[in-house]
């Protein structure tokens, strides 16, 4: 997944009040795209998983002039990341901005993970540059990783999203199937599996349950936790769930969030998340293709 790479390159996003160095990383977002360096080695259909970049983020001795508001976001091994807030930069030769959720399958992979933890900060800091209370200019807080108003005191702090990755199944009469969907009002989508955000005063468990009613019209039981995701293309941290149909199992499509679902055999499951690195779902998928329902057992 997006967030598993190599021990040499380990992630910790201990905040301190670094001063960022000639060799240091300094990222810098516009209208949700990163200023990057890109190489392109394949396609360019990012929501068909296929977008196969190769990228290089700036340094801040390559912007040549500093910007006036830089923080300080995580390390990456040796690797230390900071961000630029300005609304403009200078654009080193060879770089351009490149939208985040295009480069989804870009390499390598931990510079993918920094360009799309760095975006989630990025959102968050210019969404709070004002106090959603009192009205008042927010600033940073020198030695933590939040945002305070001077006028009255309100502390904000990053916005995480809870969220559910549901692989519905049904392994009755020695057939192993699952529900695989598609989102409406997309050109081009893999194969997904349910998915929804955690609703205020929900457990993850009765969203799992409700996002499967909502979507495909099912019932489920026997909710087994995989594992879980930070996805911060949509500020969001996934949890994946086992489940198994409940009686009926035929499925009633919610036309408004999804173009297509239908049941797969093993057999018939499509290869496209075949080396998917970066999605919960797209492991989920492939194991359950290769598994079974040993793939939570």
């Amino acid at each position: 997944m997006i967030q598993e790479f190599e021990r040499e390159h380990a992630f910790d996003n201990a905040f301190a009040p670094h001063e960022a160095r000639p060799g240091d990383y300094l990222l810098h977002f516009r209208e949700g795209a990163c200023l990057t360096r890109v190489t392109h080695v394949g396609g360019a259909d990012a929501d068909a998983g296929d977008s196969g970049e190769v990228i290089e983020l700036p340094r801040v001795e390559e912007l040549g002039r500093r910007p006036r508001q830089v923080t300080y976001l995580f390390s990456l091994g040796p690797e230390r990341f900071f961000l630029a807030l300005d609304d403009r930069v200078p654009v080193p030769s060879g770089f351009s901005y490149e939208s985040v959720s295009w480069l989804r399958r870009a390499e390598p992979q931990h510079l993918l993970f920094a360009a799309a933890t760095a975006s989630q900060l990025d959102r968050w800091y210019r969404d709070n540059r004002f106090c959603g209370r009192c009205g008042a200019p927010t600033e940073l807080a020198p030695t933590s990783r939040e945002i305070v108003c001077p006028e009255c005191a309100r502390i904000v702090y990053p916005k995480i999203c809870p969220g559910v990755i549901c692989a519905v199944t049904s392994c009755e009469g020695g057939e192993e199937r699952i529900v695989l969907t598609r989102y409406a009002g997309r050109t081009t989508a893999l194969w997904a599996l349910v998915a929804g955000f955690t609703e205020i005063g929900e457990p993850l468990e009765d969203t799992v349950r409700r996002e499967v009613a909502e979507e495909v019209g099912l019932s489920v039981k026997n909710l087994r936790f995989y594992k879980s995701q930070p996805w911060s293309f949509t500020d969001t941290l996934m949890a994946g769930f086992w489940c198994e149909v409940d009686g009926d199992d035929e499925l009633s499509v919610d036309r408004s969030e999804l173009k297509e679902a239908r049941w797969f055999r093993r057999d018939e499951i499509p290869l496209e998340r075949v080396g998917d690195r970066a999605s919960l779902t797209g492991e989920m998928i492939e194991r359950f293709r290769l598994m079974g329902r040993r793939a939570w057992e």
